[in-house]
């Protein structure tokens, strides 16, 4: 191992380690070196390589299976979304179920709903006052029995209070689209505001998100024309969803 660089070992040990994974080398689900193996290899102490291996997980780069040793992540999320194609047909029913469903596997989810009132926040994004009173629905979707997203909406009383649709998923239909369809109200867009950031605690359990994965938060407003009558945060780990947009391009004149 080389030291003239003044780095210390376990960081120059990451550095060679990173690069390994980056170019190929050491490959998806591939078994590294056990650590007496790298402290031969390197010339260190265990210490030293477990410091190195810390980076490696802390980056999202290798997990750690009890007992078996440290195996590298895939670094490309197995299940694509395409945003710029989500509505290429008016929906029938939830986006989830089907999108799910597409995808060979069954889709469920868990909620739970009550009357509360607006935050600042949540008041500026349904253009409400603070204080407003709103149904939120908090959700936890799965895929074969496995959590796989978190969801938390909030819709204004003003509108659906005392309609079928009060009630997210007591009423003859589910999915925010059918659902203000049925009391008239035609949803014409939709728009998501993508961040990344580190995983909550309650987050990263109940997704199993890997150590230094982020998690994608979509902040999702849907509107008819210019009023917004519905928005919702949804949180998924980028370990397990690719945003992949597709967007058309107008014709020439």
């Amino acid at each position: 191992m080389s030291t003239f660089s003044g780095r210390p070992a376990y960081l120059q040990i990451a550095d060679d380690l990173r690069s390994q994974i980056l170019d190929g080398t050491l490959k998806t689900d591939d078994k590294l070196p056990s650590e007496p193996e790298l402290m031969t290899d390197y010339g260190v102490s265990r210490i030293v390589v477990r410091q190195a291996l810390d980076v490696l997980r802390t980056e999202g780069l290798i997990v750690k299976q009890q007992g078996r040793g440290s195996y590298v992540r895939s670094l490309r999320p197995p299940t694509r979304r395409v945003i710029g194609h989500l509505y290429n047909e008016r929906p029938q029913s939830s986006p989830f179920a089907s999108v799910t469903s597409a995808g060979g596997q069954r889709p469920e989810w868990d909620y739970q709903s009550r009357k509360t009132t607006a935050s600042k926040v949540i008041a500026d994004r349904l253009g409400i006052a603070p204080g407003d009173p709103v149904m939120r629905t908090s959700y936890r979707f799965l895929a074969d029995d496995e959590p796989v997203m978190l969801s938390t909406s909030f819709e204004p009383l003003a509108i659906t209070e005392g309609t079928e649709i009060e009630q997210p998923e007591s009423g003859p239909v589910t999915g925010v689209v059918p659902r203000f369809d049925r009391i008239g109200l035609h949803i014409t867009h939709v728009k998501e505001d993508v961040t990344g950031r580190a995983a909550r605690p309650y987050e990263a359990e109940t997704l199993s998100v890997p150590q230094g994965v982020p998690v994608l938060v979509i902040e999702r407003t849907y509107y008819v024309e210019d009023r917004p009558v519905e928005t919702a945060d949804i949180v998924v780990s980028s370990a397990r969803y690719l945003l992949s947009y597709r967007l058309e391009i107008p014709g020439r004149d």
